[in-house]
């Protein structure tokens, strides 16, 4: 992976084609969403929780979610995916899966010696779960799934399908959860609807 996309997400989180991305938008439209016009910060798109022990950062890797960060995020992000393409392709077709769901998931540490098991979060969304089908570790402190203060560990995680980021939807991880997609919805609309030159269609209510 190259220096300069690395450290720009590590950065914002704490140019590449992609006519053979599958990290697509739910939405019919997502491919008409132009590339460079977006204005959205990575931290518009990032959801936050924590445990008590463990911080956790959640920020999907939808086609047409990516296209609404400034240029820079998005040439991050999307060289990021497609630097780890092959492998993401190698488990989806495992699994029968053509198009899978990519979130990049951080854990921080904030207590020592804390544990995390990257199988116990989970999305739901119109009482679905989607759960992890496969992890592509990005630190070599994930493999060992402990942290000290201060320490994370980050991954894209892959799921069975793209993750519903024009719907609310709760990311949970054992008896922690986050519903602040919603929230953030109002604010994705009305970019999306800005680029596309319409006016914003009001965010889809939780189930």
């Amino acid at each position: 992976m190259s220096l300069r996309p690395w450290l720009l997400i590590g950065a914002l989180l704490g140019g590449t084609s992609l006519a053979h991305s599958q990290t697509t938008d739910p939405d019919s439209t997502a491919n008409a969403l132009p590339i460079g016009q977006g204005r959205l910060s990575q931290d518009a798109i990032t959801l936050r929780f924590g445990t008590g022990s463990l911080d956790i950062r959640i920020l999907p890797l939808e086609e047409g979610l990516l296209r609404l960060l400034s240029v820079d995020s998005y040439r991050a992000l999307t060289s990021l995916v497609e630097e780890y393409r092959p492998r993401v392709d190698t488990i989806a077709s495992s699994r029968g899966i053509r198009q899978p769901g990519l979130a990049l998931v951080t854990f921080y540490g904030l207590a020592p010696n804390t544990r995390f098991d990257p199988q116990l979060l989970t999305l739901l969304s119109r009482n679905q779960f989607y759960r992890p089908i496969g992890v592509l570790p990005l630190s070599a402190s994930f493999s060992n799934q402990q942290l000290d203060v201060r320490g994370q560990a980050s991954a894209i995680f892959l799921f069975e399908q793209p993750i519903p980021v024009l719907e609310a939807f709760t990311v949970n991880y054992v008896s922690a959860s986050t519903s602040e997609w919603e929230r953030k919805l109002s604010r994705i609309n009305a970019e999306r609807a800005r680029i596309l030159g319409r006016r914003p269609t009001p965010p889809a209510p939780a189930p």
